[in-house]
C-alpha cells in the first residue's frame, strides 16, 4: 500500500440500484423510441423537419456535454466541428465530386482530427480560458469560412442537390437520422458507462486526485476533445439533411452557445439531458419565433429559470445527478493507472 493510498479513508459502500431501477431506464428508452419512430406518421410535416433537427441536435449536444457534464471543460467552439461536419459533405460533393455517404463518412474523421489539433492547443488552459480559446477558434473558423467565398460560397454557403433523393421526402429522411442518431447516442452511452467515462467525472470533480494516482489527465481530456470533435461533425453531416446544404453560421459561437444551453435544460449530469434538451429547445424556439416577437428574451428568462430553480436540469428531477464523490478512496482499473 503506497503512501498515499493509507491517508485516504475507505469510501463508504452504496447500495446496489434494484433490478426494477435498471430495468426502468431501457423501458422508458425503448417507448420513447417507439413513439418517434411513429411519430413521421402522426404529426404534421413541419413537426417532422423539426424532429430531423432534434435527431442531429441530440448528437451534438450529447457529444458537447462529453466535455461539458462529464468532463467539466466549457467549450464554445464545438460549433467549429459541428460546421465542418456540415462542409465536408456539401465541399466534398461540389469540389472533389464526392456522394452524400462518401463525404458523411468523412465527416467525423476530419471532425476527429480537427479536434486534436486544437485540443492540444486549448487544453493547456483551464476553466475560463479554456472556454474563451475555444471561442476564439470557433469565430476564427468563422471568419475564414465566410471571407473565403470561392471555395466555401463565403456568407451564402453552399447549397446543392447533394442528399440522395429517397432521403429528401421528410419521414424517409427522418426515419434515416433518426437511426444514425440512436446508433451515435448508443456509442456514446457506451463511453459515458466504460472506464474512460469514469475518469472523466473524476476528473471533473478532482483533478489533482486523479493526477496523484496515476492518470495522465491532460492527454485524458485532449482523448475526449477528439471524440466529442467526432460526434459533433457526425451531428453536423446529419444537419445537411435537414438543411439541404451548409453555411458559415454553423462555426459561429452561437451553435456551440446551442449545444451548452441544450445541456443545461436537459441536465449536464445525465445522459439522457442533452437528448431532452434538444427536444425543449428545438421545440420551445419554434413555438417561440412563432408567437413572440422577443423571443430571445423569452428563452434567456427560460433559462435562468431552470439554472435557480431546477439546477440539474429537467432529466436531473427525475433522478439526482450522479456527482461522483472522491472523499473517499478512488479505485481505477489497473490499465487506466498510468504515469504522469
Amino acid at each position: 500500500m503506497t503512501v498515499l493510498e493509507e491517508k485516504i479513508p475507505p469510501a463508504t459502500a452504496r447500495p446496489a440500484p434494484r433490478p426494477a431501477a435498471r430495468l426502468l431506464p431501457l423501458l422508458a428508452g425503448a417507448a420513447a423510441l417507439a413513439l418517434l419512430a411513429a411519430a413521421p406518421y402522426l404529426v404534421t410535416v413541419s413537426a417532422i423537419l423539426s424532429l430531423e433537427q432534434v435527431a442531429a441536435f441530440a448528437v451534438f449536444a450529447v457529444a458537447a456535454n462529453l466535455l461539458i457534464g462529464q468532463a467539466g471543460l466549457v467549450s464554445f467552439g464545438q460549433g467549429v466541428f459541428f460546421g465542418l461536419g456540415a462542409y465536408t459533405v456539401t465541399l466534398g460533393w461540389e469540389h472533389a465530386g464526392l456522394s452524400f455517404w462518401e463525404g458523411f463518412a468523412l465527416a467525423p474523421v476530419l471532425g476527429a482530427a480537427a479536434a486534436a489539433l486544437i485540443g492540444l492547443v486549448a487544453l493547456r488552459a483551464r476553466t475560463l480560458y479554456f472556454a474563451l480559446i475555444t471561442l476564439a477558434f470557433s469565430q476564427l473558423f468563422y471568419q475564414l469560412v465566410e471571407q473565403n467565398t470561392g471555395f466555401t460560397g463565403g456568407a451564402n454557403g453552399v447549397f446543392a442537390p447533394v442528399v440522395p433523393a429517397w432521403m429528401e421526402s421528410p419521414v424517409e429522411g427522418y426515419l434515416t437520422l433518426l437511426g444514425i442518431a440512436v446508433a451515435a447516442l448508443l456509442a456514446l452511452w457506451w463511453l459515458y458507462r466504460s472506464d474512460f467515462g469514469l475518469l472523466l467525472r473524476a476528473s471533473r470533480e478532482n483533478r489533482a486526485r486523479v493526477q496523484a494516482l496515476g492518470t495522465n489527465v491532460y492527454r485524458l481530456h485532449l482523448l475526449a476533445f477528439t471524440v466529442s470533435g467526432a460526434f459533433c461533425s457526425l451531428a453536423g453531416a446529419m444537419f445537411v439533411v435537414y438543411n439541404q446544404g451548409s453555411n458559415a453560421e454553423l462555426f459561429d459561437w452561437t451553435t456551440s452557445g446551442q449545444a451548452v444551453l441544450m445541456s443545461v435544460i436537459g441536465g449536464m449530469y445525465t445522459f439522457a439531458g442533452p437528448v431532452v434538451g434538444a427536444f425543449v429547445y428545438q421545440f420551445g424556439h419554434d413555438w417561440l419565433v412563432r408567437y413572440v416577437s422577443d423571443w430571445q428574451l423569452v428563452l434567456g428568462g427560460v433559462l435562468l429559470l431552470v439554472v435557480i430553480l431546477r439546477p440539474d436540469g429537467l432529466a436531473g428531477a427525475l433522478r439526482r445527478p450522479g456527482r461522483l464523490r472522491l472523499s473517499g478512496r478512488l479505485e481505477l482499473p489497473s490499465r487506466l493507472r498510468g504515469r504522469k
